[in-house]
């Protein structure tokens, strides 16, 4: 069974834990990387940086983890 929206990838059908596991291993560095990168964006965007870190977080996190749940079925299929 595929989580909603996703393709599949070669013959062999998957759990969707692997999903489940890579988006939390992800979001849990997410977590620990916020700050560091918001200070790092402070120089540019100034007052903005936490947004920035937030939104580019948001958008990057579930697009890795759909990356690595894909790569590990790959390496495994």
């Amino acid at each position: 069974m595929t989580l909603p929206g996703r393709t599949e990838v070669g013959e062999r059908t998957f759990s969707p834990w692997i999903d489940r596991l890579s988006l939390a291993i992800f979001v849990t560095a997410a977590i620990f990387a916020h700050k560091p990168i918001s200070e790092f964006l402070e120089g540019s965007v100034g007052a903005y940086s936490e947004i920035f870190t937030a939104c580019g977080l948001v958008i990057l996190v579930p697009v890795m983890a759909t990356s690595l749940g894909k790569l590990v079925v790959r390496l495994f299929d």
